[in-house]
């Protein structure tokens, strides 16, 4: 089951905005209002029936000239450099760092690029918090119970079980109703798609949290003011 679910009344309004055409300030409109993803709303409305356009700004494609340029800049810089700084010095920055991986995956020449450093991010639980967390689970402990007992929020607690591959029953639906996001603080050695998975929320809605609060995370940090 998708975890982005469509409520009668959502659809409804879908039908209502999109009768004249679906343009992308609509799209942004309808993720806005929903919370939801760009992904998830527009593939709603083509299993409605409804054209959608192409997102502004793709990707831009290799041409033959680019991707012969491309593989002689690798074999030059062989493991010099990685994929961030390859995507800043070729081409006067026009690919991403992922474009640049994916063309020199399809290249078979990854081996010339340098890898990225893993980022070190701080360990929020301990290696006795999470045995403790492995066995409240295996004892069959509901989320809150667990929390509880490991002075966390449930969210902070759902959200290490989601890293560590674990499920724990809940006993109350209704968690951290006044802040839907507290224990983020709790998460932050986690990337922003496990925290949005852990909240059923989107990324764009957990990057805009981080950033309100001045939160950093695994794979996230916020640009300062004036930046």
């Amino acid at each position: 089951m998708s975890k982005f679910e469509y409520t009668e009344d959502m659809v409804a309004r879908m039908h209502e905005v999109a009768g004249s055409g679906v343009t992308e300030e609509l799209i942004e409109s309808l993720m806005g209002e929903f919370d939801f993803p760009r992904r998830s709303v527009t593939a709603k409305l083509r299993k409605l029936g409804y054209d959608v356009p192409k997102k502004p700004g793709a990707a831009p494609v290799f041409s033959a000239e680019e991707t012969d340029a491309l593989a002689a800049f690798l074999e030059s810089n062989s493991g010099n450099m990685t994929a961030e700084e390859i995507s800043s010095s070729f081409m006067d920055g026009k690919f991403t760092a992922r474009q640049i991986n994916g063309k020199a995956l399809s290249l078979e020449m990854t081996a010339h690029v340098k890898p990225a450093e893993k980022k070190v991010t701080p360990r929020t639980y301990t290696e006795a918090e999470e045995a403790t967390i492995s066995d409240m689970v295996g004892e069959g402990k509901f989320l809150e119970e667990i929390a509880d007992a490991m002075g966390r929020s449930a969210n902070s607690i759902r959200g290490k079980l989601l890293s560590m591959g674990l499920k724990a029953p809940q006993r109350d639906k209704k968690d951290t109703k006044a802040d839907p996001y507290a224990g983020i603080e709790d998460m932050l050695d986690q990337t922003v798609e496990e925290i949005a998975e852990a909240f059923d929320k989107t990324v764009r809605g957990v990057k805009t949290v981080l950033t309100r609060r001045g939160l950093s995370c695994a794979d996230y940090t916020p640009k300062a003011a004036g930046e």
